[in-house]
């Protein structure tokens, strides 16, 4: 999030203290993420610097869980929340219970987006997410863990957008910049949805074996530190779901093919499913339909320059290289008769 919540910052320092114990000596907003219900801050304690994230809607307990339970197994590249005094991993402020507080050591560097990986980087990136795949979650943990639901996740997001569309029922430029694109691609936004639903069916009726998913493993959620290791942060998507889920990241996603066999150097010779792997790249592009949709159109919270960073960023979705264009390559590819392949080719 860009702009800061609606919460200052003494009373955000009073529930860490009550919470965790922490005497905050500095708070620092750091206007970094995509996520329009999520902040976050930098905090400077007298026991040390932390990583603080707030959340305006219902925690998602897997998210929080998960990357502690891969800590205990030995994946130290999982970036996991600290305990607050009760032992739960999350707190919530005591006057204000639609804000919840999750704390985690900070780890000083820069993320993927804002610096190349050497090729040995890439490497261990691929051994890491080998290792996340193959992670045994015990049974009561699957059963707390979301389950991939083919074809159907966005469906009800884009029809609620679509009705405020029909009536006219949206204001400002920044919707009525989106209305404008959106009805442009109407065609193009038809065609990934009828293909979604299509894929979804396919993959429904023979799903792939199931993995734990970081599901949103993009470099912005790689932190690299001052020794050069790897933090994988951001687990709020967290699923089980076909290994594709994390691997289209990585295939076709516009980076040198060098770059792409150095990741699966790492992470070793795997079959990939063309089939699977044009249903994610769908599956993000609807996703970012019904985001960006919902936060100009269905948000009445949001800040002017949240809005216009969500209609710019829609724009962006069209444009050539970006998500919608390499969602097109892979279903060119797949209905050319591609055939399950090698991970290593990339």
């Amino acid at each position: 999030m860009l702009e800061q919540p609606k919460l200052a910052d003494d009373l955000i320092a009073a529930g860490l203290s009550a919470s965790y114990d922490l005497r905050v000596l500095s708070l620092a907003f750091l206007p970094v993420g995509n996520d329009a219900r999520a902040w976050s801050y930098r905090v400077e304690a007298a026991s040390g610097e932390f990583f603080l994230k707030l959340r305006a809607e219902p925690v998602k307990d897997a998210s929080l869980v998960i990357p502690r339970y891969l800590q205990n197994c030995g994946v130290a590249s999982a970036v996991a929340p600290l305990p607050a005094k009760t032992g739960r991993l999350y707190a919530r402020f005591n006057d204000n219970a639609d804000f919840a507080m999750m704390l985690y050591p900070y780890i000083p560097g820069e993320s993927g987006w804002d610096m190349s990986l050497s090729a040995a980087q890439w490497r261990n990136w691929g051994t890491i997410m080998r290792s996340i795949h193959e992670a045994s979650i015990p049974r009561e943990l699957a059963g707390e863990l979301p389950r991939e639901i083919f074809g159907a996740k966005w469906l009800d997001n884009l029809a609620r957008i679509e009705a405020v569309l029909t009536r006219g029922e949206y204001a400002g430029a920044a919707a009525a910049n989106v209305a404008r694109i959106w009805r442009d691609k109407a065609a193009l936004i038809e065609l990934c949805r009828n293909r979604y639903i299509a894929l979804g069916a396919r993959l429904a009726a023979r799903p792939p074996a199931f993995v734990l998913c970081h599901a949103d493993i993009h470099p912005a959620n790689i932190i690299i530190d001052g020794v050069g290791a790897l933090h994988i942060v951001d687990w709020d998507d967290t699923l089980l779901a076909p290994k594709e889920r994390d691997l289209m990241f990585f295939i076709d996603d516009g980076r040198a093919l060098e770059t792409t066999n150095a990741f699966f150097s790492g992470y070793g010779v795997q079959p990939v499913d063309p089939l699977a792997i044009a249903y994610y790249k769908l599956d993000w592009v609807m996703q970012e339909f019904a985001d960006y949709g919902e936060r100009v159109f269905l948000s009445h919270d949001l800040g002017a320059g949240e809005l216009t960073l969500a209609q710019r960023e829609f724009a962006r979705l069209f444009e050539t290289g970006d998500v919608v264009d390499r969602a097109r390559r892979a279903l060119a590819s797949l209905d050319s008769g591609g055939a399950q392949t090698d991970a290593k080719t990339g």
